[in-house]
């Protein structure tokens, strides 16, 4: 029984469009990141200039969708012309088509397209990932493509008078033709399939009398050879641009032809254009091509002005323009070898261009197309215009100068969007934002920029100029097209370079790793001493990073101090460090420029705790308040006045100040509120409203705020909370059109344009209060007795909105401990308000205010670090008080501190939300900002045992993930990661493309090379072994391999040393001893694999190495350690797989394994085994071995030192291909977890006992689980419950973590997994109870709760999965990510589920489990 958590979200870009999603007039990016949908906008910053503008993307929001995304398209419908649908495409075989709610500021599931079921029953393959294309003049059709399985799903255009009459003759003629609707459509509330033929339609497009109308038709299912007999096996397909009626482009293939079979056949590929007839299920060949090149795989439809199609093969480029006129450019030498037809071809071959997975980009309005390489190189292919012919088109190199800071390594797709800026989504490096510029005067520029503005007011208007002559349209277009020309011909572009998006991905390997062994920093005990952090790989060749992460921020500490006994301090305007001792109470004073020197002050009260110290204007005036005192002093700490008398017998609970607006909050449950006049020396009282007299209040917070802004000007928009609801929903809503007939589509169109922007006013002073019944109260400063409420915050709803303070007043029961309304953002965008909010129970909720067009909301933000529970479900989190503290600057960020025994820390960086990070592994009580001549902007805090640190936050670390991680450019592809514990280094396998040389094993040419084409060989790989320090992350020794050789493998052992070899204790007693007296020493052992052609053996070395300490050289100290070989042998056949075994090694060559023992002079083999094709993985655990092969499955082996022999165990029946695996131990029941290449995840058992094993010969398969992603490697952790790792400190009694590493040895251990798009994730054992009631949990959120695009979690981990005969999965594997959800549900919705699953004590069991689950990675 195990548990399934993603912790590190997926990064790499894989889809992306540019679309008015959002807004009618400026484009949003939409990109896929695997299961992560997110959306974006683009910023212009403050520092930018005219000359020199400066754009980012902003984050809007993200969504983790139940399944895979495979594409994404933007598509205009009838409903709402203004604003752009998207199209969201999903493994397999399904597509949902969302829009944006501007009301609850989300995405809105409009329907939902499967065709699984219908793809599947027509064919006998496997179904596997599908393609989804859209018409893209008038958007009126889409086509979901499976090979030769075509899905089409008409869209309702907006269109002619005369082409409605026409339509509706045609529909009179078919309407007794009934045609089954094979399209099994969702909606967003209503799932019951449909009856009739029409898809049902969605329940949130109300309107007032007649139902809505939907924008699609029925779809239907056809196999491609319908369409025309000529067609054969399908290689691409595309809808082409500015044709009325909608035309598709197929490419495809008569016979199968490659590279080897050239000289028997050619030129196999056909190109055939057809205009599809919608109704009659029919198309009419518009022309044909033969004989094109085999490798010609794509097609480009090219917008205007040029109209046509690019065909893109490896070797050549072909244009087709609308009359199938064709012009050929071959690109390299190798054309001529693969087509009969070489003389057509404009020969451009010297620049050896290889077009394998290039991206090919129109430029707007351009006559140029933007040719990227995978390996990131740009060029132009320019066509020369006459009129709307093309004469000639040519390509030509990019001068790297304009392009100088952008890099690409296999780029994909390219989102267009405002300003002539480009998004290109990279798979295997970060994916920037870019601008193109024209280099010309700026009048070419001006000329350019008003000419696309016309285009856009021209696009903008033309549904409402239904009388308009189409050809009065292309004439005056075409004049307009020849002036841009004229000035587009002459301009030069330049790429400009702006932001880009961060991937961690291809993930190929990774190892754990400890980057900071100092003991002591700064005098003090390290808060990161031994902390286990992720180093693992990210991009290939020269955007290849060593990535670390960290379990917890690594704070750059600069100096410290030690106190006796304190419990809060305040750094007040970088000059004194006030501290109060709660116990003795206590106060004192610190002079930070005299060496922290104790001050005497006759007016500062010493004798008292201190609640709160606060600064007035600007440091002048100092303010203290005590529980039964507040005291003004200036900077001298010069008593100016008190405000005692107002306070009387009553004792203060907490203050709150901003400017001069002073907040107390008293035992009695009153507040008050006063402004401080520090010019006059005096105070005034501000009165609340009214109707709060009588009300509890607990805690409260000031701030400056839009949330009043609107109501504050408009009271009426809360006095019919229903009526300006129902209005909203029309004004906002996707499906507005009343018109229910499929006549006058072109007639009346009501307005549907986006929601206006927030109005441009200055924030105002927001006083908020929390009422001992757990609502938040607001109200202005001049607030004339009006005071709102922030409906069911209390519930914790998903959405927040206003309403007028209700004074009945609930149960006084306060859950709520603090609350904050503030700003969070980096130096880029700080323009983004949340309410954060503390519960007693250590909970953090953090809600986003947004304007839905005409009042302010808030929105739950969901994907949240769990860091508390209810119902005293976690009392060691809460064992150290809980603070939120507010940083308007720390380093660049505005953010929220969180104190206690787990302390955190809240940031937002401009492309994240906001995340919750771990600060350290010590607690932190207190907390104030910090600044002196060593730091900026930083801060101190103190820990429980007295210490306090002053730091900062370290800028090298990026923190948009969940967890924190830094970057180091590597420039080598890395095949290996390892750590070294002993030097505290890692070491690193890479490899680097090479020329490759064709020779055999005596050195001479392979027959067969051909001679004409060695400007362009074939590329091989060289390998280098790398040694990195992390104390600067720099690579202090390189080996280079051979050419051709690869380190395959390497790891870090601790393996035997002697020559003493091992005997029977019978043979002599004293042999065991001698065995166990071998030196163990920590070694590199290193496996190597030649690349060479298939004719040729591969062969293989193994190296083993010890890293030495040496004197650094003068001014390096990292460069302290160097290699030393210690052994090297060659095999027959690669060395694929390398691993420790009970103090010796095991290295895999070609189909054996063979374990050797180190002695003094060599190694010595001493066990061997046999395997059917080659070893995948290997692992091991104590003296068991997994071996993992890529056909044959999974064997468990056990190793036996005496003698020494391998005795097979128990084999995988299901023939699983083996990626990698590695060991689960619950207790003592060993499972083993296998990754395949379906990206499934096996669950094996070894258990003898079970009769199904037949003695534990069969490794019996107890779950399987699929992920949205290729999973990469696979490494075992030890797995310490939070609840057995709390300590108690003797001194204090307070409960503290345990040292890291644990002393204790776990019974119990986890995997970690990375993928190749960047995400980790980790598998745990849990106990059989919590298994049950999470389960049940489970199961309860699958069926009851709302999923985005309106996809099934069920069928996403485990639909494709079939199951082997005798084989069950009656306990799956449970999905963590979908049971934390739980956790961000309304209290009711999260109590009524509870009550599902058991009865009493089930909601605080429910919150332990998730406690639990939440803290697995604790021992990193």
């Amino acid at each position: 029984m195990d548990a399934y958590r993603e912790f590190i979200d997926p990064s790499k870009v894989n889809n992306c469009v540019g679309c008015n999603f959002i807004s009618s007039t400026k484009k949003n990016l939409i990109v896929g990141k695997g299961s992560l949908l997110q959306i974006f906008e683009t910023i212009q910053l403050k520092q930018s200039t005219i000359n020199k503008p400066q754009y980012r993307l902003k984050l809007i929001d993200q969504f983790k969708l139940q399944g895979t995304i495979t594409d994404l398209k933007s598509i205009r419908t009838i409903e709402n012309p203004n604003l752009d649908y998207l199209m969201v495409s999903t493994k397999y075989a399904k597509f949902s088509i969302i829009k944006w709610d501007h009301h609850l500021n989300t995405i809105a599931t409009v329907s939902l397209h499967y065709y699984e079921h219908c793809i599947q029953n027509s064919t006998f393959e496997k179904l596997a990932v599908s393609e989804l294309i859209l018409e893209p003049t008038y958007n009126s059709v889409s086509c979901l493509r499976f090979k030769n399985l075509l899905c089409f799903l008409p869209f309702e255009v907006i269109e002619d008078d005369e082409d409605e009459e026409e339509e509706e003759e045609e529909d009179e003629e078919d309407e007794d033709e009934g045609e089954e609707n094979i399209d099994d459509t969702k909606e967003k509330k209503d799932k019951k399939q449909s009856k009739t033929d029409t898809i049902e339609e969605d329940k949130n497009s109300t309107t007032t009398n007649q139902e809505p109308r939907l924008f699609y038709d029925s779809s239907f299912i056809i196999d491609a050879t319908t369409l025309d007999s000529s067609i054969d096996t399908v290689v691409d397909m595309q809808f082409l641009h500015n044709y009325r009626e909608p035309t598709i482009a197929v490419l495809s293939s008569k016979q199968e032809v490659w590279a080897g079979n050239l000289i028997k056949s050619k030129d196999n590929i056909q190109f055939q254009v057809l205009t599809l007839d919608l109704n009659l299920k029919s198309t009419i060949s518009v022309f044909k091509i033969d004989n094109l090149p085999y490798e010609i795989d794509r097609i480009i439809p090219l917008p205007s002005p040029l109209n046509g199609t690019l065909l893109v093969g490896c070797n050549e480029l072909i244009h087709v323009d609308n009359g199938g006129v064709l012009k050929r450019i071959a690109v390299n030498k190798f054309t001529r070898l693969i087509t009969a037809s070489f003389k057509s071809f404009q020969d451009q071959s010297d620049l050896n261009l290889k077009l394998e997975n290039c991206s090919v980009v129109p430029i707007p309005d351009d006559h140029r197309v933007l040719l990227i390489l995978q390996t990131g190189e740009f060029y132009f292919i320019n066509f020369e215009l006459d009129g709307k012919s093309i004469k000639r088109i040519h390509i030509d190199n990019v001068d790297k100068k304009t392009y100088d800071k952008i890099q690409l390594n296999h780029p994909g797709e390219v989102a267009i969007l405002d300003k002539n800026m480009l998004f290109i989504a990279n798979s295997n490096g970060n994916s920037p934002l870019i601008q193109v510029r024209y280099r010309d005067s700026s009048k070419t520029s001006d000329t350019k920029e008003s000419k696309l503005n016309k285009i856009e007011e021209k696009e903008d208007n033309k549904d409402d100029d239904d009388n308009d002559d189409d050809d009065e349209d292309d004439l005056y277009k075409e004049e307009e097209e020849e002036e841009t020309q004229k000035t587009i011909s002459k301009s030069h572009i330049e790429f400009l370079y702006h932001d880009e998006l961060i991937n961690n991905g291809p993930s190929s390997t990774f190892t754990l790793g400890i980057c900071s062994k100092e003991k002591f920093k700064c005098n003090l005990p390290n808060p990161n001493y031994n902390e286990v952090s992720i180093l693992s790989n990210a991009g290939t060749d020269s955007q290849t990073k060593l990535n670390i992460i960290t379990p917890t921020i690594q704070p750059s500490i600069s100096s410290s101090l030690t106190f006796s006994q304190v419990n809060r301090m305040w750094n007040l305007n970088q000059k004194y460090l006030i501290t109060s001792d709660d116990v003795n109470y206590k106060s004192e004073i610190f002079q930070i420029e005299k060496s922290y020197a104790r001050m005497k002050s006759k007016h500062f009260i010493n004798n008292e705790l201190t609640i709160n110290m606060h600064e007035l204007n600007n440091g002048k005036f100092i303010l203290q308040v005590t529980p039964k005192q507040i005291v003004l002093y200036d900077n001298k700490f010069k008593k100016r006045f008190t405000l005692n008398d107002e306070i009387k017998d009553d004792e203060i609970l907490s203050s709150i100040l901003r400017d001069e607006f002073l907040m107390i909050f008293l035992a009695s449950g009153d507040v008050m509120i006063f402004v401080i006049n520090t010019y006059n020396e005096s105070y005034d009282k501000i009165e609340i409203p009214k109707l709060l007299d009588d009300t509890i209040i607990t805690t409260g917070y000031i701030t400056n705020s839009y949330l009043l802004s609107a109501v504050s000007k408009n009271v009426n928009l809360l006095l019919d909370n229903n009526t300006s609801s129902n209005k909203r929903k029309r004004k906002h809503s996707a499906l507005s059109n009343s018109e229910g007939s499929k006549k006058n589509t072109g007639k009346s169109q009501p307005s549907t344009a986006a929601p206006p922007p927030p109005p441009k006013v200055n924030k105002v002073k927001t006083f908020v209060l929390v009422t001992g019944d757990n609502r938040i109260v607001a109200f202005n400063r001049f607030h004339g007795e009006k005071c709102y409420q922030l409906n069911h915050v209390d519930k914790f709803t998903e959405n927040l909105s206003l309403g007028f303070f209700d004074p009945n007043q609930s149960t006084v029961d306060p859950f709520i401990k603090q609350i904050m309304l503030n700003e969070l953002g980096d130096k880029f965008d700080t323009k983004d308000e949340y309410l954060t909010i503390l519960t007693i129970g250590g909970e953090i909720y953090m809600y986003k205010l947004y304007f839905d067009g005409e009042n302010y909301f808030f929105k739950k933000e969901k994907d949240l670090t769990i860091t508390g529970a209810p119902d005293n479900a976690f009392p060691y989190g809460t064992s150290i008080e809980r603070r939120l503290v507010y940083f308007p600057n720390l380093n660049g960020f505005t953010s929220i501190f969180v104190t206690g025994v787990i302390p955190y820390l809240i940031l937002k960086t401009v492309h994240s939300i906001p995340r919750i990070f771990q600060f350290s592994k010590i607690a932190a009580m207190s907390i104030s900002a910090f600044s002196d001549s060593k730091i900026k902007n930083g801060l101190i805090f103190l820990d429980n045992q007295q210490n306090a640190r002053i730091c900062e936050l370290p800028l090298d670390f990026n923190y948009e993930f969940n967890l924190p991680m830094k970057h180091v450019d590597i420039g080598e592809s890395i095949k290996s990661i390892a750590y070294h514990e002993t030097s505290d280094t890692v070491v690193l396998s890479t490899f680097k493309q090479i020329p490759y040389d064709c020779l055999d094993e005596e050195g001479k040419p392979i027959a067969g090379i051909i001679k004409d084409i060695k400007d362009t060989p074939a590329m091989s790989f060289k390998g280098s072994i790398k040694l990195v320090s992390p104390y600067n992350w720099t690579v202090i020794e390189t080996i280079e391999l051979e050419d051709n050789e690869v380190g395959m493998t390497l790891k870090s052992m601790i393996l035997d040393v002697g020559s003493e070899s091992g005997s029977t204790l019978g043979s002599d007693p004293n042999s065991l001893i001698k065995k166990y007296n071998k030196k163990k020493r920590e070694y590199i052992v290193i496996g190597i694999g030649k690349y060479r052609m298939e004719d040729l053996a591969a062969n293989g070395i193994f190296k083993i190495y010890e890293i030495i300490d040496i004197i650094p050289e003068p001014g390096k100290p990292e460069t302290n350690h160097k290699f030393k070989e210690i052994f090297k042998e060659e095999t027959r056949g690669a060395i694929t797989s390398i691993c420790e075994l009970s103090g010796r090694f095991l290295v895999s060559q070609g189909q054996k394994v063979i374990v050797r023992d180190l002695q003094d002079d060599g190694t010595v083999p001493v066990a061997f085994l046999d395997t059917p094709v080659y070893v995948s993985e290997s692992k091991s655990f104590g003296n068991l071995l997994i071996l993992g092969d890529p056909l044959k499955g999974c064997w468990l082996v056990g190793f036996d030192a005496e003698p020494f022999r391998m005795i097979m165990l128990g084999k995988d029946t299901q023939h699983i291909s083996v990626e990698c695996a590695d060991f689960i131990i619950n207790d003592d029941e060993i499972f083993v977890l296998v990754a395949d290449n379906n990206n499934v995840l096996h669950l094996l058992n070894y258990d003898p006992d079970d009769p199904q094993s037949i003695n534990g010969t069969k490794l019996l398969t107890k779950a399987s689980f699929e992920l949205n992603s290729t999973i990469s490697c696979l490494r075992s952790l030890p797995l310490i419950d939070i609840e057995e790792s709390v300590q108690t400190d003797a001194l204090t009694n307070i409960a503290v973590p345990p040292p890291l590493p644990p002393n204790t040895t776990s019974n119990y251990f986890q995997v970690i997994g990375s993928t190749q798009d960047g995400s980790f994730f980790n598998v745990f054992p849990i106990n059989e109870a919590a298994y049950r009631r999470m389960y049940i949990l489970q199961q309860q959120l699958i069926d009851k709760e709302f999923h985005y695009c309106g996809l099934n979690p069920r069928l996403n981990r485990i639909g494709s999965i079939k199951l082997q005969n005798n084989e069950t999965n009656t306990k799956p594997i449970l999905d963590y990510d979908l049971i934390r959800r739980f956790t961000k549900l309304s209290d009711d919705r999260k109590r009524n589920l509870a009550n599902k699953v058991s009865g009493k004590g089930i909601y605080q069991d429910i919150w332990k489990d998730i406690i639990r689950f939440e803290h697995t990675l604790n021992d990193l």
